[in-house]
């Protein structure tokens, strides 16, 4: 008996200095100014937002009790506890003291309100005895990509830039999530413990499907909804669902695929061979006999007519030997026949000679009010064109070598075209940098072609671009080539405005050294705009090559006064789109002998 009182006695003493620990609630009420629960809402069951009580309490590892929504927040020294509005009583509790019920009625709070912010106050009395638990460790989650969205328990983490997270949880079970654009998410649970938190790496898995398209047509252009992605064939990764693919060449009729894709397919997407849009071209020319060219290409004699002619712009030439040379340019229109008809002039009066003047290799063309054309006389002749041995560090379209023969002479502009006669004959000055002397710049392809036009119109001549080969030949120097790198010398500052030394403005025509030939600024100045449509080289032998055949880009050469000295090589091209208008576009001359 005295055994069983003592025990009783011994658990009283032990319960006592338990309970002698215990949690006393100082204060409870509304923060009214506190606008917490509005600007960090969380949402109950009925997608309402919670009411938060801010617990000011000196311990780690307390628990709470009581209808709470989501997972407690623990702030330096203060817990965020959210609970749905009606709630009347908060239960606080903590391994090494006495529980605590939280009536809200009991200071005077009936029950919580949505949207409000509330201030309850803990303070822990008596001796503890042994180590606090922190009740909580922190977790370690590593992703890549390293821009992603990383949810712990359904909450969206602050990002990351070095792709590391890592932040404070209480013990239990949680879930992370792990999503980016283009990627398959990837989803999972892990555990919060005392130990030693093995970190977690989630390496997301590309979601995009690659797509190959391939057309027999060569140099077609591809569009993915709408937007230019480049030339067939061509492979590249796409996201998931429908896309639009079409392919596109001047003069044929493009075709259309609608795809739709799954994560990570594989497509081979394979179009026909594009059908060419034709024409016809009439020619009644005499005397019978004449030679008709359709862009520097023979095709027959006159009188005939020429079926299955692509539609679009082109260059008819009729020649015959002993007469002038005629040359017009024709539109082609689907399902229609375009006529030319004339006689052609004898040389004495052909095209050139007329109304000009001549010293040496040079002549001189009137135009209009006081403004006149000199141009460059240019001998026939073979040379190689692209990156021969003395143009240093060639890019690849200046490549592979091949051998060009020019048969017949010609003339080139000694200037690029100028302001003054610009302004003569279109009646507008389109530059950028002002000054009669000045090149004209800010003009397109068409541009050109329209100004030619006009110009033809009131010399009576036959005014054009130059081809890449004849434009290529003369910067070279022609027969008198000395093989320079640039045009004119191997010393780009005698012959160039370029970057180095022009300002980033252009100079005056002619301010310069001239080539071998007597042609100025073919190096730097301004870009000059070239007859044909770029395309690649090929290593065989040419004669009187007029560029490829169709293209979305005209060629350009010579650099400009923004460019470097690698860019100012007379073997260096570049192509672009004829209505690309830029301060340092412009161009020169050129006519047949």
């Amino acid at each position: 008996m005295r055994n069983i009182l003592l025990s009783f006695v011994l658990l009283f003493a032990a319960i006592s200095t338990v309970f002698a620990q215990k949690l006393t609630v100082e204060s409870f009420k509304l923060a009214g100014s506190d606008l917490t629960a509005q600007t960090q809402p969380r949402k109950d069951l009925n997608d309402r937002n919670c009411a938060l009580i801010k617990v000011g309490v000196g311990l780690q590892g307390v628990q709470f009790e009581g209808g709470i929504m989501g997972n407690v927040e623990n702030k330096t020294g203060e817990y965020w506890v959210y609970m749905p509005q009606g709630n009347r009583q908060l239960k606080v509790k903590h391994a090494n003291y006495a529980p605590v019920m939280v009536t809200f009625a009991d200071y005077g709070v009936e029950k919580l309100e949505s949207n409000r912010t509330y201030e309850l106050i803990i303070t822990a009395s008596g001796n503890v005895i042994g180590p606090v638990d922190a009740g909580g460790n922190f977790y370690a989650l590593t992703v890549s990509p390293k821009d992603t969205k990383v949810s712990i328990d359904g909450v969206l983490q602050s990002s990351s830039t070095d792709g590391e997270y890592s932040a404070m949880l209480p013990y239990g079970n949680h879930t992370y999530k792990v999503e980016a654009g283009g990627y398959i998410s990837k989803s999972g649970s892990f555990t919060i413990s005392s130990s030693d938190m093995t970190p977690i790496n989630v390496i997301l898995v590309s979601a995009m499907a690659t797509v190959s398209v391939t057309c027999p047509t060569p140099a077609v252009s591809l569009y993915v909804d709408k937007k230019s992605v480049g030339m067939a064939p061509w492979t590249g990764s796409l996201k998931e669902g429908m896309h639009l693919i079409e392919v596109k060449k001047e003069g044929y009729r493009s075709q259309q695929r609608t795809i739709n894709l799954s994560q990570q397919q594989k497509l081979d997407v394979a179009f026909n061979e594009l059908a060419a849009i034709q024409g016809n071209l009439s020619v009644n020319y005499k005397p019978f006999g004449a030679d008709v060219y359709v862009d520097g290409k023979k095709i027959g004699q006159s009188p005939r007519v020429f079926n299955g002619i692509m539609v679009g712009n082109h260059k008819v030439e009729i020649k015959k030997d002993g007469y002038g040379t005629e040359s017009k340019t024709v539109n082609i229109l689907e399902g229609q026949t375009a006529t030319l008809a004339g006689v052609l002039s004898t040389n004495a009066s052909s095209s050139v000679a007329s109304g000009t003047s001549s010293s040496g290799n040079t002549i001189t063309i009137p135009v209009k009010d006081g403004i006149s054309i000199d141009m460059v006389r240019v001998e026939a002749g073979t040379f190689t064109m692209g990156a021969t041995a003395e143009m240093k560090d060639p890019y690849g379209e200046e490549k592979p070598t091949h051998q060009v023969t020019l048969t017949n002479d010609y003339y080139i502009g000694k200037y690029e075209v100028t302001q003054a006669l610009w302004k003569a004959v279109m009646g507008n000055n389109p530059s950028c940098f002002k000054g009669d002397n000045l090149p004209v710049e800010t003009v397109t392809w068409d541009d050109c072609q329209e100004f030619i036009s006009q110009l033809n119109r009131i010399t009576g001549k036959t005014f054009r671009l130059p081809t890449e080969a004849e434009w290529e030949y003369a910067a070279r120097g022609g027969k008198k080539g000395r093989g320079c790198q640039y045009s004119g010398s191997n010393n780009l500052s005698d012959v160039a405005w370029y970057k180095d030394n022009s300002d980033s403005k252009t100079h005056a025509v002619g301010s310069k050294q001239a080539n071998e030939l007597g042609i100025y600024d073919m190096s730097g100045n301004v870009w000059e705009w070239c007859q044909d449509w770029y395309g690649r080289y090929s290593k065989s032998s040419q004669t009187n090559p007029t560029g490829a055949t169709s293209g979305s880009y005209r060629v350009l050469r010579g650099g400009s006064c923004f460019i470097t000295a690698r860019i100012c090589r007379s073997s260096y091209r570049r192509g672009n789109t004829p209505v690309n208008r830029d301060y340092s576009l412009g161009f020169r001359l050129a006519i047949s002998e």
